[in-house]
């Protein structure tokens, strides 16, 4: 897992993050340039868990094998939970829920590229 990628995705959902936040302070809702934003990140995820899967088939496995496909699983899933819960809200608190997905990203990708790091 390279870690140019997994500062690119953690730099886009920073990003992504603090959108939310100052839409928050600024009283709006999630429209659609957030979920563009969501999706620019969301593909940047996916890009990650691809170059994770092939590091699990091609090189030596992670020590915590188990939670490091456990993160793989669960990344993608993170954002569009958080886009959906946002949307059915509808009040100024669901765009934090958005905040809350991005540092969520933040840390599985950092803490994923740590236990591909450790390998047997």
């Amino acid at each position: 897992m390279s870690s140019t990628l997994v500062a690119v995705v953690c730099g886009l959902a920073a990003v992504m993050g603090g959108w939310a936040a100052l839409t928050a302070a600024r009283d709006r809702r999630v429209g659609r340039a957030h979920l563009a934003g969501l999706a620019v990140v969301e593909l940047a995820v996916l890009v990650l868990v691809a170059a994770g899967v092939a590091a699990l088939v091609r090189g030596p496995r992670p020590v915590e094998l188990a939670t490091s496909v456990a993160y793989l699983v669960v990344a993608p899933l993170v954002l569009p939970a958080g886009a959906f819960w946002s949307l059915a809200d509808r009040s100024r608190a669901s765009v934090l829920v958005l905040l809350v997905a991005c540092l969520a990203v933040v840390v599985i990708a950092y803490r994923a590229f740590l236990l591909f790091q450790v390998t047997r």
